[in-house]
């Protein structure tokens, strides 16, 4: 088989380790003193050429129309581009890249070269190794499937032996290694613990499983849906990383794999940057929205949404459509809504709590959230002036009674929190008191008047700091 190998670096010196005699390369690079080691370490080799593997010129001098296949594999992507071009002009069947940069990809793999990313296949590893090292993947048809080695713990055996006993049409059980020693599925099979299970699967089987073996107890956003939709506007779009950074955080800190972003047409352009997020998270682009706000409410009803996520802005359509507040949208959705205002990552949230079911549920999704976040919580109660509450000694009785609502809820999620107590007006003090805190957990959604009200959780929404998470 006749082979030309354009770059003399380490991966064509291990490469050439394990081909025989029987194989016929021409090697070619650039730098004559990398060539030196090769020429008579191996006898495949049948041609050295010191030149520029990007000129067609010396891409015919190496017999390239006589080749069964060309491997690119300097360490400049650009000449590994051109190679690749030269090769695929010449119609050699056989062509593989090595790619570098994870931008560069869309163009070789439009020419359809087999590829190599050295940076994306690392990060990915690492990636996975990170978020569940008991799981091993191996890319298979560039990306369209994997093949996933899974270490069975004990812990997992209920949930691993469930999860294998159910034909699923994205994924096959293929082979369980016991004690070293391959065994292939033919039937039934008992799993036990210390089994490494092989299971072929497509594209984003690891994440399929990965969250199947998250804790039973499913956590915020979770526990409302498993989807997050993202919201982008005309405003929004003209910061659209800022957007993106917080939403990704977010979303990959929750375990949220699926996001569906809805874009207007200027916003379209928004596809190139998610693009570079697709390893780690599927996200399905729905762009050229003449009506974003209306879009975001029936995706949201139709779909598995555990949050919608859009930048917070004076001019965004937020404003435009619920005229005083955005609390109005937080009744109607089925989810939070988190008003993005770029202040993650989130290390200290902050919840203000005045006993209501809104504010309990805001408190019991903060811990929820600051567990996984792994971020303190910090609890603001806000007395009110007496003449502003009508009242002129239960002022100190009511305040006692908030404090023990939110003891009790902090020792049944186990979580310690920061008790702040305040005295004046709720919006000044909760927007000051925000000044230290990345995140804000409001439950602001009832219409009867109060320091939670539509009105002036609207106003806290507008003047916060920080980026505000709203409850109903």
């Amino acid at each position: 088989m006749k082979i030309i190998v354009c770059g003399a670096g380490r991966i064509t010196d291990e490469l050439l380790k394990r081909i025989g005699a029987n194989w016929e390369i021409t090697l070619i690079e650039k730098n004559e003193a990398r060539l030196a080691p090769f020429s008579n370490r191996f006898p495949s080799i049948v041609r050295v050429l010191a030149e520029d593997a990007s000129s067609p010129v010396v891409l015919e001098k190496a017999g390239l129309s006589e080749q069964d296949g060309v491997l690119a594999m300097t360490n400049d992507d650009a000449v590994n581009l051109a190679i690749v071009r030269f090769a695929r002009e010449a119609d050699i069947k056989t062509v593989l890249a090595v790619v570098r940069d994870p931008e560069m990809l869309p163009a070789f793999q439009e020419l359809k070269a087999w590829t190599i990313s050295m940076v994306s296949d690392a990060a990915r590893k690492v990636y996975q190794f990170l978020k569940d090292p008991r799981i091993r993947i191996i890319d298979l048809g560039e990306g369209e499937g994997e093949l996933m080695e899974l270490a069975v713990k004990k812990q997992d055996l209920p949930r691993l032996v469930d999860l294998v006993s159910h034909q699923d049409p994205q994924w096959r059980m293929v082979g369980v290694l016991r004690n070293n020693t391959l065994m292939f599925i033919d039937g039934p099979v008992s799993i036990e613990e210390g089994d490494r299970l092989l299971v072929l699967g497509k594209a984003e089987l690891y994440n399929t499983f990965s969250s199947r073996l998250a804790d039973e107890q499913l956590h915020f956003p979770r526990t409302y849906g498993q989807r997050m939709i993202l919201g982008i506007d005309e405003v929004a779009a003209l910061d659209v990383a800022g957007l993106l950074n917080e939403a990704f955080y977010l979303a990959q800190a929750t375990h949220i794999e699926k996001i569906k972003t809805i874009c207007q047409k200027t916003a379209s352009s928004v596809q190139s940057t998610l693009a570079r997020w697709s390893e780690s998270l599927a996200i399905d682009v729905l762009g050229g929205e003449t009506n974003v706000k209306k879009r975001m409410l029936s995706v949201a009803a139709e779909s598995d949404a555990g949050i919608v996520v859009c930048a917070h802005n004076q001019r965004s359509f937020w404003r435009a459509y619920f005229s005083k507040d955005v609390t109005t949208m937080t009744r109607a959705l089925p989810c939070p809504l988190l008003l993005a205002k770029q202040s993650a990552p989130y290390e200290r949230v902050l919840v203000p709590f005045n006993g209501s079911l809104a504010a309990q549920r805001a408190l019991e999704i903060a811990m929820d959230l600051a567990r996984q976040l792994d971020a303190a919580v910090a609890v603001m109660i806000v007395v009110e002036p007496s003449y502003l509450r009508g009242e002129s000694s239960a002022s100190g009785r009511w305040e006692q009674q908030m404090l023990k609502q939110v003891r009790e809820l902090a020792r049944i999620h186990k979580i310690k929190i920061e008790e702040r107590v305040r005295r004046g007006n709720p919006v000044k003090e909760i927007v000051s008191g925000a000044i230290d805190c990345q995140l804000l957990v409001l439950g602001g959604a009832e219409t009867r008047p109060g320091w939670l009200s539509v009105n002036v959780a609207g106003l806290i929404v507008d003047r916060a700091p920080c980026s505000v998470l709203l409850v109903a």
